[in-house]
């Protein structure tokens, strides 16, 4: 996926107003000066540069390198408003912020033997494929073919963009059979009830999702699923309907102090939404401490995790 930014051409044809946004802050990386992006803006590499060698001064550094490369499996019974009765027990692996490095030859190796030989109804993917924002991707198709290959999801497996990702990864990603949402949905049959499965463009940088989009269709009586990559638009996704809300990006924090808990969320909403299993009114959600890192790339009392969930009655 080594593509040039300034000639941006094979992404798929699609005519919400806000994908042609996205199109064109894109093609703004060709040039940082004219960027609008906050994580282009140099202060964030000063800020991450600095914070490496804090870590490294206060011999920190390789134990959070360790805990960043060793992912968990953590098994949730996730109680849900409404849930129709035959949807009682359902299984969804829900994975986020991969964030494929072509410099770490062990994280794939890694997550496809946490995830060896499982077994789930569904499979959502809340975005963040890419490590940094620049640079060749061609490592990416290939790692997310390993770790789709890696477990067996009755009913195929669904993803969106996050704010690391570009338009153009799209066709990629689903030639490996990753069916990709922005700003729309899809109605699909799990245990003969109707399912629908939306999915909204990133909120947090390029700003250009649309959570009424991404439920148009929907009708009343479908379980409503929406998948945004951050925590930022609960509110919006209980007015539209949304049951079960899958969302990514926090990291969970990924710096973590004991007793203390996150030093920051990087995401707009309220703490309790920026890690594990929540409510909010008549909506469950899930956001998942992912299974990568970035900028700085080490953890501390926050695991890397994919997530699967059991759906329960209310």
């Amino acid at each position: 996926m080594a593509v040039d930014l300034k000639e941006i051409s094979e992404v798929p044809e699609r005519t919400h107003p806000l994908w042609r946004k996205r199109l064109e802050l894109e093609g703004r990386y060709s040039d940082t000066r004219k960027t609008e992006l906050d994580f282009n803006r140099p202060h964030m590499y000063t800020l991450a540069k600095t914070a490496r060698l804090g870590l490294r001064l206060l011999g920190l550094w390789d134990r959070g390198r360790k805990n960043a490369v060793q992912p968990v499996l953590i098994e949730s019974d996730l109680t849900v408003p409404h849930l129709p009765p035959a949807l009682e027990g359902l299984r969804i692996l829900h994975l986020s912020d991969f964030h494929f490095s072509k410099f770490d030859t062990e994280q794939v190796p890694t997550i496809v033997n946490l995830l060896k030989g499982l077994t789930v109804d569904l499979c959502c993917v809340t975005g963040d494929y890419k490590y940094g924002h620049m640079g060749n991707m061609d490592h990416i198709r290939p790692a997310m073919e390993r770790v789709l290959q890696s477990f067996s999801s009755t009913h195929g497996a669904f993803g969106i963009l996050g704010n690391h990702d570009f338009s153009f990864m799209i066709p990629e990603l689903e030639a490996v059979g990753l069916r990709m949402l922005v700003n729309e949905g899809t109605r699909i049959n799990l245990r003969d009830t109707p399912v629908w499965i939306g999915g909204t463009d990133d909120p947090h940088n390029y700003c250009c999702d649309d959570v009424n989009a991404a439920m148009q269709g929907s009708k009343e009586d479908t379980f409503k699923i929406l998948m945004v990559h951050s925590p930022e638009r609960i509110a919006e996704a209980a007015q539209a309907g949304a049951q079960l809300y899958l969302c990514g990006h926090t990291h969970g924090g990924q710096i973590c102090l004991p007793g203390w808990g996150m030093l920051k969320s990087n995401a707009d909403c309220d703490r309790q939404f920026a890690e594990g299993t929540w409510h909010y009114e008549n909506m469950a959600g899930n956001t998942t401490r992912g299974l990568g890192v970035t900028d700085v790339p080490v953890r501390y009392c926050c695991p890397p995790e994919a997530n699967l969930l059991t759906l329960r009655h209310s």
